[in-house]
């Protein structure tokens, strides 16, 4: 029987540039192994994660699937839950090295891979394209950051109609229903991203994680509505009361927190915004409801005005983003031809022999 599968972004295009969880895939104390991929683009780093992943999907383990948000169909990571083991791209922008060589760390380098002759009248054109790219993640990464000022706007006309009195009363609602015990101890924290901003648009997996969930709260409103307050106030009682918390981080101000989820309770507090546009099922929270309507009626105009720049400034840097991404793919046409993937087959059914190896030490902890 196939195991479970999650997917998930370890790091983002946001308004702070590209921004990473990375160190928050796999702990190093919770490690057997995490081995660091290095190679160019077109190595088959993906695709050897995607074999490796799949074998033992197969075999009944949970698997988590990192996604790269320079192209989602592409894969920064794979974590083997039961086996603790983690494989990761660590090649730019989410530069990994090891913490912990030889006990928990390795590295994979796949240029072992690679016919190095062939590269050489392709030299110019590989360097020329790095820089090409770099310049235009940044631009994207001008107007999402645009964006976000526009968004904070938004926000703020949306805060000043909030009533904090009412708001105040749903945290307490919603910890009285969520919280009914406590441990001895302080919880644990755990830091991705479910939401994306891709060359394939805005993409989220939110649904992964609250499709086999038991409890699922959805908080639905714009920007400023209070859905911050809701995740920080009950993410810090969870924490308080020795629970683990997942946090899953906004794309566009990845400092904010878009949901949360608690293992331990079986439960997720998840929100439906202006950027994932996501009808969500679970027990439904109107957050508008927490508004002040005259308030809310004068601003009305502007609030218009905002979010359409806001939406204008954000496509064009999504546009900018897919981009990149035609660049990428031109460079990964200067590695292809000279990668012998007969090795990387052979290092993948070697990887797979290492992990079956790691199988029976598990086993045998049970």
């Amino acid at each position: 029987m196939k195991g479970k599968t999650i997917d998930l972004f370890p790091g983002g295009n946001t308004s702070k540039g590209f921004y990473s969880f990375y160190r928050y895939i796999l702990n190093q104390e919770e490690a057997r192994r995490i081995i660091c991929i290095k190679g160019g683009p077109g190595t088959g780093k993906s695709s050897l994660m995607k074999k490796v992943a799949a074998f033992f999907n197969d075999k009944g383990y949970d698997i988590e699937y990192h996604h790269c948000s320079s192209d989602n169909n592409s894969l920064d990571g794979v974590v083997i839950k039961g086996l603790n083991v983690a494989i990761l791209d660590g090649t730019a922008p989410h530069v990994v090295d090891p913490l912990n060589p030889g006990a928990v760390d390795e590295i994979l380098n796949m240029g072992d891979c690679w016919n190095e002759e062939g590269f050489k009248k392709y030299r110019k054109n590989i360097i020329e394209i790095n820089k090409e790219v770099g310049k235009t993640f940044k631009r994207a990464y001008r107007f999402i950051g645009a964006a976000r000022a526009v968004h904070d706007d938004w926000s703020n006309f949306n805060n000043e109609a909030l009533n904090p009195g009412k708001l105040n009363k749903l945290k307490d609602e919603l910890k009285a229903k969520i919280f009914t015990a406590s441990k001895n101890t302080y919880g644990s924290e755990r830091h991705l991203f479910l939401t994306a901003f891709t060359p394939n648009g805005i993409v989220t997996y939110v649904e992964t994680i609250i499709k086999d969930c038991g409890t699922v709260y959805v908080l639905n409103g714009g920007p400023g509505t209070g859905k911050t307050e809701v995740l920080d106030f009950l993410s810090k009682e969870a924490l308080k009361r020795g629970y683990n918390v997942q946090f899953f981080h906004d794309p566009l101000i990845p400092e904010r927190i878009e949901h949360i989820f608690i293992p331990e309770l079986n439960t997720a507090v998840v929100t439906s915004n202006e950027i994932n546009n996501r009808k969500l099922e679970g027990k439904q929270i109107y957050m508008d409801n927490y508004l002040n309507s005259n308030v809310l009626g004068k601003n009305r105009e502007e609030i218009k005005q905002v979010s359409e720049i806001f939406y204008e400034l954000l496509n064009k840097g999504l546009k900018i983003i897919a981009s990149a991404k035609i660049l990428h793919d031109q460079m990964e046409t200067y590695y292809i031809p000279n990668m012998n993937f007969d090795k990387v087959n052979k290092i993948s059914e070697n990887i797979i022999n290492k992990l079956l190896g790691y199988e029976k030490d598990y086993l045998s902890e049970k």
